[in-house]
């Protein structure tokens, strides 16, 4: 009953702020994602509700889950151009995004996390993954996103706006260092890409985009 009730409140939620469409689309994709993927990652939650590690929360966003929509999109078109198996997400929240991963393709997941409640809830959620992918290899990272050690190979990154551009910024510093050390080619899937601005301004290149009403993704890569 409360997940119903949930329902009806971001329904309300997006109809009011957006349109009544966009609200009938928003709610179906999540039940329909949810049923699909067997996720339990719906329910928003208030930053203020959570506890931090090393981390602003006026420098990040409350935890809202990607749409399945976007994500079947954005990983059906990488995979037109990528073999790529492994995918870092940059505010992974409860996981939804591990979860669908692995369903087209990816075999070693990260997922990063300031908040210790959805890092929790993201393991949760990724152990109920083992049974229908027993290969599959993951972690989850309860730390500041710009405290991760980038490493030599992590060249495909997830986002879907964990945080400001100020913090993205710093990040693609990181980025910028690790590649200058260990040169590779460096892939971003951003979904409701509010500061793509940034990423074309330091490099990259928009390979694909996708909008259905109010909802974005991009694929963007820099050599």
């Amino acid at each position: 009953m409360k997940i119903f009730w949930k329902y009806i409140s971001h329904f309300w939620y997006v109809a009011v702020n957006w349109d009544p469409l966009m609200a009938l689309f928003m709610v179906f994709d999540s039940v329909r994602g949810s049923l699909k993927y067997g996720t339990n990652t719906f329910i928003p939650v208030e930053l203020e509700d959570l506890t931090i590690k090393n981390g602003d929360i006026k420098k990040a966003s409350r935890y809202e889950p990607v749409s399945f929509y976007m994500l079947e999109k954005l990983f059906g078109a990488f995979r037109k151009i990528s073999s790529q198996a492994s995918i870092i997400d940059l505010g992974c929240g409860k996981g939804r995004m591990m979860m669908v991963a692995p369903h087209f393709g990816f075999e070693n997941i990260t997922g990063i996390d300031f908040a210790k409640e959805m890092c929790e809830q993201a393991v949760i959620n990724m152990e109920e993954k083992k049974e229908q992918f027993p290969g599959l290899k993951w972690k989850v990272i309860n730390e500041n996103v710009l405290d991760y050690c980038i490493g030599s190979v992590d060249s495909v990154f997830f986002m879907f706006n964990p945080f400001t551009e100020e913090v993205l910024k710093d990040f693609l510093k990181k980025i910028d260092d690790s590649c200058h050390q260990f040169p590779r080619t460096i892939h971003f899937l951003y979904a409701s890409p509010q500061h793509q601005k940034l990423l074309l301004d330091s490099g990259y290149a928009v390979i694909y985009q996708k909008q259905k009403m109010h909802i974005k993704g991009i694929i963007a890569v820099r050599d």
